[in-house]
């Protein structure tokens, strides 16, 4: 798992293989930052989840880990975008 910091954002990037033909599926989740002031803290001191881990790129299966991360990272820049967080990459 990797984990980035976007703004008041952190976002764990992974990849999972699949048995059946050893491509690799992306995942994302987004949290509010545990070290923000706002308070909204999960039970284990984590922030608050923005956007709960799911499979993103959800047709797409990618030919390495690096790939899936690369698109997983991808994907959570657009929930951010889309929420008015950050802004989009040049």
């Amino acid at each position: 798992m990797h984990t980035e910091r976007l703004g008041h954002y952190e976002v764990e990037l992974s990849a999972r293989q699949f048995i059946h033909n050893g491509g690799w599926a992306a995942f994302a989740a987004i949290h509010a930052r545990a070290d923000e002031p706002s308070g909204e803290h999960g039970p284990h001191g984590e922030g608050a989840a923005v956007f709960p881990e799911q499979r993103v790129a959800d047709e797409t299966v990618f030919a390495s880990e690096a790939a899936a991360i690369a698109g997983a990272r991808k994907a959570a820049l657009a929930v951010l975008t889309y929420l008015g967080t950050v802004s989009p990459p040049r």
